[in-house]
């Protein structure tokens, strides 16, 4: 729970993630999106179009998760912030990265 993730592609393509529930959950329905068309889009069309839906080309991982914060913060706000900071240092906006830049508003 409130885990900064990536989907990485074999090609070498990834997304940078974050939810407040269960990974599992998370990457279950990025799974989902690819057969139903509703989801992340530039994910959905990259596997539909490079990959021909196969979704046995995609991998996840944590990156980093975020703890209660010990006085009372906005543990979201936090979640937020670390996975803009994970897109930046990864250039997940850019190059192979499946990220949109308008991810990124709210924290540059």
């Amino acid at each position: 729970m409130y885990v900064v993730y990536m989907l990485n592609c074999t090609c070498g393509r990834f997304y940078i993630g974050k939810t407040i529930r269960c990974l599992y959950e998370r990457v279950r329905e990025h799974l989902n999106s690819i057969t139903s068309g509703k989801g992340c889009p530039r994910v959905i069309e990259h596997v539909n179009s490079a990959h021909g839906g196969d979704i046995s080309s995609l991998s996840f991982s944590g990156l980093e998760m975020v703890p209660p914060p010990a006085q009372g913060g906005d543990r979201h706000r936090v979640l937020l912030q670390r996975e803009a900071r994970w897109i930046l240092r990864t250039r997940a906006a850019e190059g192979l990265g499946l990220n949109d830049r308008t991810d990124l508003g709210m924290f540059i």
